[in-house]
Parts: structure tokens; C-alpha cells; sequence
């Protein structure tokens, strides 16, 4: 009877103990509220993936995600749709101002959606702009639409502006506002704050656990700009031919490896560059360089410049804004070069590589007498080494280097003198 007591004692103690607070955790009160508020990026995506598995692992009741975006990378934006397609804690999806292109479709792949007065979400048309990157996202679009219940010609709509919705003129994109998006159930409440949006849950009494992104993340979203790349670049390559222009490794050579690095890192730190875009980046550096001081036929010089463009554009977080940045960078070094030869004279490397100095009377440099041997004309002689035409003969008791001719004289020849061009002597054969 004893053990029996023991042994239920036991049993409720670790009842007590283990089980109730993983009982209570798991029924957690909890609503995670994550913020998205900038360019939507791989680095946003994995950020949003991270948060809705946390919510799910710690058992939360729900989560708000406060959308404010112009858009962003098409295939960053399906991985956030797959992630909150699949997510099993409930997603709600708060549209504070706008929810445009790429934010279009993660807010539509919402649980429930909530917009706030004067908000607005839809024109998704996919850029660069082809009828097979329209059919492909307008596709994403009416799938997800189908997943939550919504009508899918309105969110097919806000990437193809050639369909026929209607309520909406033909040739424009779909984009609603938030009356109209109640109006057609693509907004399930209008509210003006996320307190609004709890009490609209029923989730006025959760705990709530407001997520921001982190340093790393909010610093990748800030490198990979479209103006701060298009900014890093220009000055990296300003910089560059600034010192290419100046005397040794100075200020400028560092500034400009410091703005290489910083574009590249953000691309990186972003999760949307991948190390053959660096690598690309490199040779192309070496293979200008090789061209700089091994003069060829220009190949090394052409393939550095077209490594240099592909790895810089590949760097960006799309081909567009590399292409963007790079061209805006370009330009903005092409004003650069005529000031600086305007102050500085042209490039001192390649005045390093090509003598300037020339010899001149006025420097003291006086050329070889063009009659230095005119007195020797009509000596006879005879040939010390083979002339094939140019050799060795003696005349008048001195050695002279001397070309024969056009005929080959071997060794021993008799020769005379028949033409003296400075210090050139020209022999023939004496019969």
C-alpha cells in the first residue's frame, strides 16, 4: 500500500512538474507581430520563413504581418507565399499603406486580410516585361487566390492588364484600394492600427511579440537599395579612376575598395549573390590589369570588361537594378574622366608604362654624325666574318660593322667601300 501511495505521488509530481507547463506553453496566448516594410529580397524571406516556424514551435495563436512594400523579387516573394501557405498558425496580414507587386501576392496568400483606411495593393506586373513572366506570375497569383477563397480573375488582374475584369478598364493592372478590397472580400476588415487588428481577431488578450528585423537584415535591405547600390557603385568606380589618375596607392584606391566591398556585402548579407558573381568580379580586375602592363590584341582587356559587368550585375538583388546601378555609375564615371584630365593632366599609370621623356637638342642630345665614315668611300678592305648581308670587315687597318651589297661575301673577301650612310657602311666584292 505504501509503494502503491509512493509511486501516485510520483506520478503527480512530474504531472506537476513536466507535463501542465508544456501543456500551457503549448496553448500559448501568444500573436507574433512581424514587421515587412522595405524591398521584398531573399533576405526577407528567410526572415519571415524564421518567424512563422518560431511561431509555430512556440504554439502562438496567430500572426500579424504589418505589410508596407513597393514589391520586390519575384521568386523572394513565392517562397514568403509558401511559407504562409503552409504555415499552421494562423497569418494575417495587415496592409498599413500599400501591398504593390511582389507584396500584392504574399498579402493574398493571407488567412485574413486587414487594410487600413487609404491603403491600396495590386499592380504586380512582373518587369522586365514578357508574355511568358506575365502568364508564369499572373499564374502564382490565381493559385493563391484559389488557396484562400478569393476571387482569382481579381488577383490574376493585378499582374495581367490584358484580361477582362470586371470593374476594372481593360489594359490597366487591377489595384484596390481598401473599400474596394472589402467590397470584393479581398479584405476581411478595415482598421486604422494593429490594436484594431487584435480586437478584430479576438486576440485583445494575447501576449504579443512585436519582431523586428535584426542588424544584419536591416543592413543587407539598406546595401541593396536601388540609390545606395546605384550610389556604392558610382563611387567605387569614380574613385578607381581617380587613382588611376594620381601618383602610387593613395586615399582613393582604398575608398574605392571600400565601396566594392560594401555592394558586394550587401548582396550577400541579402542572400541574393552568390560567390561566382565575386569571382567573376575578380578576374575581370586581373585581366584589365594584364592588358595594362602585357599589351596585346585587346582580348584580355574585352573579357575583363564583360567579367567586370557580369559579376557587378549579377551582384544586385535583380539583373534590372544591376543593370540600373551599373549604367548610372557609368555615367556618372564618364563626366569624371575629362575633369581630371582637365586638373590632372591624363592617367599616371599609363605615364608610368610609356617613356615620356624624348631627346632633344634643347636637352643636350645631338645625333650620330650622318658623315661619320665618308672618308673611308672607295677603300678596299677585305670581309673578317661572312656577310649575310651585315657583317664584319677591316678597312684601312679598322674593324667596321658594314652590310654588303644584297650578295653573301664569305670570309677573306676582298671589298670596297661604295656607300657610307652615317655609321653605316655599305660594301661590295672586288673582283
Amino acid at each position: 500500500m505504501i509503494w502503491k501511495t509512493a509511486y501516485t505521488l510520483i506520478l503527480v509530481l512530474i504531472l506537476a512538474v513536466f507535463i501542465l507547463p508544456c501543456s500551457s506553453l503549448a496553448n500559448s496566448e501568444q500573436v507574433y507581430i512581424v514587421s515587412l516594410k522595405d524591398e521584398i529580397t531573399p533576405a526577407m524571406s528567410a526572415y519571415l520563413a524564421d518567424q512563422i516556424e518560431l511561431a509555430g514551435l512556440s504554439g502562438a495563436k496567430g500572426i500579424i504581418i504589418d505589410i508596407s512594400t513597393l514589391g520586390g523579387r519575384v521568386d523572394s516573394a513565392i517562397q514568403m507565399r509558401d511559407a504562409i501557405i503552409e504555415s499552421e498558425v494562423p497569418v494575417v496580414v495587415y496592409v498599413g499603406s500599400r501591398a504593390t507587386s511582389a507584396g500584392a501576392l504574399i498579402t493574398i496568400a493571407a488567412n485574413t486580410i486587414v487594410m487600413a483606411p487609404g491603403s491600396h495593393m495590386g499592380a504586380a506586373e512582373p518587369v522586365p516585361y514578357s508574355e511568358k513572366a506575365v502568364a508564369f506570375v499572373s499564374g502564382e497569383f490565381r493559385a493563391t487566390a484559389n488557396a484562400r477563397g478569393r476571387d482569382p480573375l481579381i488577383a490574376a488582374g493585378m499582374a495581367d492588364k490584358n484580361l477582362n475584369v470586371p470593374g476594372f478598364p481593360k489594359g490597366t493592372l487591377v489595384n484596390i484600394t481598401a473599400e474596394e478590397a472589402s467590397e470584393l472580400g479581398y479584405a476581411d476588415a478595415i482598421a486604422n492600427n494593429i490594436t484594431e487588428v487584435l480586437d478584430f481577431m479576438g486576440w485583445a488578450e494575447a501576449q504579443v511579440l512585436e519582431v523586428e528585423p535584426d542588424a544584419k537584415l536591416r543592413l543587407a535591405q539598406f546595401l541593396t537599395r536601388y540609390d545606395v547600390s546605384s550610389i556604392l557603385l558610382t563611387i567605387a568606380l569614380a574613385a578607381m579612376v581617380i587613382e588611376v589618375f594620381m601618383q602610387g596607392f593613395g586615399l582613393p584606391g582604398i575608398v574605392s575598395i571600400i565601396a566594392f566591398v560594401l555592394f558586394f556585402s550587401g548582396g550577400f548579407l541579402a542572400g541574393n549573390t552568390e560567390w561566382w558573381s565575386l569571382l567573376l568580379f575578380a578576374l575581370g580586375l586581373i585581366l584589365l590589369f594584364t592588358e595594362i602592363f602585357i599589351p596585346g590584341f585587346g582580348v584580355a582587356g574585352i573579357s575583363g570588361i564583360v567579367s567586370l559587368i557580369i559579376g557587378v550585375i549579377f551582384a544586385a538583388p535583380t539583373p534590372l537594378q544591376g543593370i540600373t546601378s551599373l549604367a548610372i555609375a557609368l555615367a556618372a564615371t564618364a563626366v569624371l574622366i575629362p575633369v581630371l584630365y582637365k586638373l590632372m593632366g591624363g592617367p599616371r599609370l599609363f605615364r608610368r608604362l610609356v617613356l615620356q621623356e624624348s631627346e632633344t637638342l634643347e636637352k643636350g642630345y645631338v645625333s650620330k654624325d650622318p658623315h661619320a665614315h665618308s672618308e673611308l668611300l672607295g677603300f678596299s678592305g677585305k670581309a673578317v666574318t661572312a656577310l649575310r648581308p651585315a657583317g664584319t670587315v677591316e678597312i684601312d687597318g679598322k674593324r667596321l660593322d658594314a652590310i654588303s651589297d644584297g650578295s653573301f661575301l664569305p670570309v677573306g673577301t676582298k671589298v670596297r667601300v661604295i656607300e657610307t650612310k652615317g655609321s653605316q657602311v655599305v660594301v661590295t666584292a672586288v673582283e
